[in-house]
């Protein structure tokens, strides 16, 4: 069986239809979702809704900004099935596209890992792969320097690639909401005003170069990947 994995913050109605569409318990074992310090619209609203389901959730006591990988961190170290997937909570198509996931489980070969096509361009997504948990665990997990920034989800993809081969399964997920149009202004943790903007700290270009450098340096050097400097943040368990 497989884990189902998201992570949350204020989208209230897409985690409802992610709950009911996507987690099918003939094919994943359990659903982790944490909520990244919601301050309005807390997951637990949504997820008691759904008392019969196997579902754990996690909650990032304090809104600290964007902190995807963060909590894709702390998903990952709670997860106790073999194989866990990886995604975002705006997202369709995981349901129908499981059980074909579970075919290529089942002729697996070694240092393999499954991503999808998403949407109508049908690009690779780097969001959304399915992988063992040990193998995701080689990595050291995602890079939480970069915090409260929308970045860093490529050079983590970069580092699983060069120990693992991605195998793409012709499966289009489709997103729920079109990308949101991202603007920068002086203010201290990343806002989402509405549906369809970002609101962005303006970025250090130098701060962000070092945190680049530091994740490149750590890429090419596989001895430093498994570390204890992730997790950074008070959060709790709340089911």
């Amino acid at each position: 069986m497989i884990t189902l994995v998201t992570t949350y913050f204020e989208d209230p109605h897409r985690l409802d239809f992610f709950i009911e569409n996507n987690f099918n318990e003939d094919f994943f074992s359990e659903l982790i979702i944490v909520d990244d310090g919601s301050p309005n619209s807390p997951a637990i609203d949504i997820v008691k809704e759904y008392p019969d389901k196997n579902i754990s959730l996690f909650r990032v006591k304090k809104d600290i900004g964007f902190n995807s990988h963060g909590c894709r961190n702390l998903a990952m170290k709670h997860v106790e099935t073999e194989w866990a997937w990886l995604t975002d909570v705006d997202r369709e198509g995981i349901d129908e596209c499981a059980e074909i996931v579970n075919r290529y489980i089942d002729s697996y070969r070694h240092d393999e890992y499954y991503n999808f096509l998403l949407g109508k361009k049908k690009e690779v997504t780097h969001n959304d792969y399915c992988i063992r948990t040990e193998d995701f665990w080689k990595s050291g997990g995602y890079d939480e320097e970069y915090v409260n920034m929308h970045m860093g989800d490529r050079i983590f993809i970069e580092r699983l690639n060069s120990y693992l081969t991605p195998t793409t399964i012709p499966y289009i997920i489709n997103p729920t909401r079109k990308q949101r149009v991202c603007k920068y202004r002086d203010i201290g943790i990343t806002v989402y005003p509405d549906d369809n903007t970002m609101l962005h700290p303006r970025i250090d270009r130098e701060r962000l170069k070092q945190i680049d450098d530091t994740v490149k340096h750590r890429n090419a050097n596989p001895e430093t990947w498994v570390r204890d400097n992730i997790i950074n943040f008070d959060w709790e368990q709340i089911i």
